[in-house]
């Protein structure tokens, strides 16, 4: 109680603020949450974009070979999180069939 020479002038008590701070555990949730979520959208926009590709190809008789694909090796980019799950390549499926190396 505040002493009463002090009248309305009386400090106020100070009140504890109930300041919510986010934890570095949980930021860290919420990043790798907004990763997954991230690579689901990128995998649902290539699966649409990939059949668009494919119908546009159809539609005008467009091959592999008129796009140069053919007869390279298929090199795909992947995103950082695929990296840790690409499978490795092996001798026996970097040489083309009927070789003799």
């Amino acid at each position: 109680m505040p002493h009463p020479a002090y009248g309305i002038l009386a400090r106020p008590k100070r009140r504890k603020k109930a300041i919510e701070m986010t934890t570095y555990k949980e930021l860290q949730a919420q990043i790798e949450q907004l990763r997954k979520q991230a690579e689901e959208l990128r995998q649902a926009e290539i699966a649409d974009v990939i059949t668009e590709i494919k119908t546009k190809m159809q539609e005008y008789g467009i091959t592999g070979a008129d796009l140069g694909l053919m007869g390279k090796k298929r090199v795909m980019k992947t995103s950082p999180s695929m990296a840790d799950e690409a499978p490795a390549m092996t001798p026996d499926a970097e040489a083309p069939a009927g070789s003799d190396m």
